[in-house]
């Protein structure tokens, strides 16, 4: 039996610390002596408050047997040394946590050590709330539900939780391994809590509100960990997470320091960052100095990966100390205008350029979208004519780089209406002819080349007007959809009308698609399967140049050749857009893939492609197909590419080559290639190319039309930069545009550069504007005609520069990304050892090239040697020699 002056030990101490609470120390404690749990003693450690903190805890301690007051004589500037007294002065099997100035839910206690008893971890926690109702992302991901005795290494997002004060903790956890606050820092809590999470055997977690945490915005005297304006503030947080980095490789857990950085990264970093508008000059300076020394201390810049896309490029920026690109990033991501524009792209994507950092770490600076924003005001609708004054920005790129349109996109059908006109940033669009139904307006932004559509917001926008106008067939209004999109709705105003339209809107539903185009696909089948049993005509030949896009190459000048014979030959060509196609002579122009060319193309004798088209139609017995290909072999090809031997690509190569009767080359070494490459077996015609008998015999009459067209005078050097396509990279054409806007920049006023695209990107020219010497010959059909015109050669791996060189003319070889090309193409000879002309890897070298011509005249010799190692069968005639094997 006890006798009366031995106190039973309680099951559970609270430790309450305070200084200068006043305000809220009465609360706190009160919150602890309604709790439901009674087994319990509670310390309340003041740390020498200057206010009357010291006598609200006297007076309330003084008629509650279960609190202690302990009042240390002098300041120790921070929560260490008061919580580490409060464990020195305690005596419960169970410790928790409270700052004086917060207060606990009623049953904390309660549930806390019944949790602790029940699971037997080390320490337990429980759910924080927060007085400000703001969230912390991870709260969510740790406490959605019960975890029992569970181990940080198993779960080590528990890490984001570097609170000690929703906790309690084992007496024997503690004293086993010493576990005391860190005196003499702030941000004590890193430590502790993150030693205690590795040294713990386990530990529960309870999805339970525990602690409600006093969070004052504005208060007159700012918390410790609130005093981010202060650069100690910073410095005593980066010392609380180097002890911690030190503790886990001390204790070999060196290996989670990933998760410690990455919650040091999203959310202590984080604070001060979103801060940093508030900071002095002297508080910056140190800033960046500190958090350099600490990011190259333990965190590997691959971390950054793992990031949201803003931190990985702000932390990436701090990481190699570049402040100035670090600024204008903050405000980049805030809308404002940048010091510099460093909105880059690389051909692949959109990235934060840095002078600090390598090309190879542009990966770190990526940017998914570029920043768009809009204003639009002034919004008015009368009659037919709905007005808007509206500007946009493309954040941190060059105005001249990026322009903007406005239109109303049709929510169904997917057309556009674009302003009838613009006069100082209003834009007027005529509704007349607009179709019924509902349009959203929508931003078209064109980045050199590179498209970006954004549909208005009305949150966005300040404001959307509800106006409404109406006449005897139609009423037009202003509306915001369910997701908060802005637009206009045009219905008609009559029943009958309304019915209608009711019937028509149903034909546009994404639901009744499937129905009528099973239908359109049965009737289309049995009209081809009747086109098939017609005769084939022996006098039909089609052609076909690149897929349909032109009017060009080997099959042009074999259909042109044709026509100066006596042969009665009916003939046909295919285009994408027949209607833009300009063909000489009596050729019909059928829509490629429509009915009708699959009519022509089963019955016609002949097929001449320069690519490849078997796949439209059945070849038929008694059917020839000339295959002219449409370019000398550099990059590999066929069966030679990487992945081609064997899945789908194989079979549609093999599928194709199949149907080939005659196949062109224009020299040995190409025949060669071909055979092997493409695994052909049948006629080789290794006459040259018919393409290139026009540079042979160079009719004025061509280069007079060429000249006119571009309105070229006989004085002006022109050079024409014809770049090849990038398979692997689709938006190769954004450096092309860069590079040509340098080029135009650099060269004399005597020279015109002429801009020839790849087919497949030709239309992406016309959607920049371009140098007033820079001239856009993308879409001309012909590349041979403007190498008649041509007096240097711009190229890089391109075909082109085989049949150029039968001109003898300069060429120049920009080869930036060579290694990047063969690794993904490969080649079949070094371009270098064997090259026509210089080879150039930045536009820096092709500039001096073109004004320094002694330069090019030093390749006189590897010019003719490549002329005639490639070109060696040209001589203007091989149109005739194709016709006299293939036509008999």
């Amino acid at each position: 039996m006890l006798s009366g002056n031995i106190r039973k030990s309680p099951e559970l101490t609270v430790v309450v610390i305070a200084y200068n609470n006043e305000l809220y120390i009465e609360e706190a404690l009160e919150s602890l002596d309604e709790q439901t749990f009674d087994d319990m003693e509670v310390v309340v450690v003041n740390d020498a408050s200057t206010d009357r903190t010291g006598e609200i805890i006297d007076r309330f301690v003084s008629t509650r047997p279960k609190f202690r007051a302990i009042h240390l004589p002098s300041n120790s500037g921070g929560c260490s040394v008061p919580r580490n007294t409060g464990i020195a002065n305690s005596s419960g099997r169970y410790i928790m946590f409270l700052d004086g100035d917060d207060w606990y839910a009623k049953d904390a206690c309660e549930l806390m050590v019944n949790a602790i008893k029940r699971t037997g971890s080390d320490f337990v926690s429980g759910q924080v709330i927060r007085t400000n109702t703001y969230e912390i992302w991870y709260h969510k991901n740790i406490y959605s539900v019960e975890r029992t005795n569970i181990n940080i290494r198993e779960f080590p997002e528990l890490i984001f939780d570097s609170l000690s004060v929703n906790k309690i903790y084992k007496r024997s956890f503690l004293e086993k391994h010493n576990l005391r606050f860190p005196e003499g820092i702030h941000y004590e809590d890193i430590v502790f809590t993150g030693k205690a999470y590795f040294l713990a055997d386990s530990i529960s977690i309870i999805p339970k509100p525990i602690y409600y945490w006093r969070v004052v915005e504005k208060a007159a005297v700012k918390s410790i960990t609130n005093q981010r304006s202060e650069i100690h503030n910073f410095k005593h947080r980066l010392t609380a997470h180097r002890l911690l980095d030190q503790f886990l490789i001390d204790n070999g857990d060196s290996i989670y320091l990933l998760y410690k950085n990455n919650k040091f990264l999203r959310h202590d970093l984080k604070l001060y960052v979103n801060d940093y508008h508030k900071f002095d000059e002297d508080y910056k300076r140190h800033f960046h100095q500190y958090i350099r020394e600490y990011l190259h201390e333990r965190i590997n810049k691959y971390e950054f990966v793992k990031l949201a896309e803003d931190n990985r490029i702000m932390y990436y920026l701090l990481y190699i100390d570049d402040r100035e690109a670090f600024e204008d990033y903050l405000s980049y991501i805030h809308g404002k205008p940048t010091k510099e524009d460093r909105l880059r792209f690389n051909g692949d994507y959109y990235y934060f350029w840095s002078a600090k950092s390598t090309e190879s770490d542009q990966k770190f600076l990526k940017i998914k979208d570029p920043k768009i924003t809009y204003s639009i005001k002034d919004i008015g609708l009368e009659g037919d004519i709905f007005r808007i004054k509206a500007t946009a920005v493309m954040h941190s790129a060059p105005r001249g780089e990026y322009s903007c349109c406005w239109g109303l996109k049709h929510k169904q059908t997917g057309t556009v209406i674009y302003p009838k006109s613009i006069d100082n940033d209003v834009f007027v669009f005529d509704l007349t002819d607009g179709e019924l139904g509902s349009y959203s307006l929508v931003l078209f932004v064109n980045h050199m080349g590179i498209s970006h559509e954004r549909k208005v917001r009305a949150s966005e926008i300040g404001g959307f007007p509800n106006i409404k106008t109406e006449n005897h067939k139609r009423t037009i209004s202003t509306y915001i959809s369910p997701k908060n999109f802005v637009g206009l709705k045009l219905e008609p105003t009559k029943k009958w009308d309304k019915i209608k339209w009711m019937v028509r809107r149903r034909t546009l539903k994404p639901h009744s698609k499937p129905q009528s185009r099973f239908f359109s696909q049965k009737l289309d089948e049995l009209i081809r399967a009747g086109i098939r049993k017609l005769p084939i005509r022996s006098n039909w030949v089609l052609f076909e140049s690149h897929m349909g896009k032109q009017y060009s190459d080997n099959p042009k000048y074999i259909y042109e050749e044709l026509l100066k014979t006596d042969k009665h030959l009916k003939f046909i060509w295919s285009f994408e857009n027949p209607d833009a196609a300009h063909v000489p002579g009596p050729a019909i122009k059928v829509k490629r893939g429509s009915l009708k060319h699959y009519y022509y193309m089963t019955r016609a004798k002949y097929w001449v492609d320069n690519q490849g088209m078997a796949h439209l139609a059945p070849k038929r017995k008694g059917q020839i197909y000339l295959q002219t290909w449409h370019g000398t072999p550099l990059k590999k090809m066929g069966i030679d590419q990487k992945n081609m031997s064997q899945g789908r690509e194989l079979n549609r190569l093999k599928h194709q080559v199949s149907a080939w009767d005659y196949f062109i080359t224009p020299n040995r070494y190409s025949t060669e290639i071909f055979k092997r490459a493409f695994l052909y077996k049948k006629d080789i015609l290794e006459t040259g190319y018919p393409r290139n008998d026009i540079l042979i015999k160079k009719p004025e009459e061509i280069c007079e039309k060429v000249r006119k067209h571009f309105n070229l005078s006989h004085d002006k050097r022109v050079v024409l930069f014809a770049p090849t396509f990038r398979d692997w990279n689709s938006r190769s054409f954004y450096k092309t545009f860069k590079d040509i806007q340098l080029l135009s920049q650099q060269v004399d006023d005597n020279t015109v550069i002429l801009l020839r695209l790849h087919y497949l990107l030709a239309a992406k020219a016309s959607q920049i504007e371009l140098s007033g010497n820079v001239i856009n010959a993308s879409l001309y059909p012909d590349i041979q005609e403007l190498c008649l015109i041509t007096d240097v050669l711009i190229t890089d791996y391109s075909s082109v520069m085989f049949d150029f060189a039968v001109l003898r003319r300069p060429i120049i070889l920009y080869c930036y990304d060579l290694e990047e090309y063969v690794y993904h193409r490969g080649t079949y000879f070094d371009i270098v050892e064997h090259a026509p002309g210089p080879v150039c890897r930045t536009i820096e070298e092709v500039i001096d090239v073109l004004k320094n011509p002694g330069i090019l005249t030093k390749y006189h010799d590897a010019l003719n040697r490549f002329a005639q190692t490639f070109g060696g069968l040209e001589d203007g005639h091989a149109s005739e020699r194709v016709i006299e094997k293939v036509f008999k």
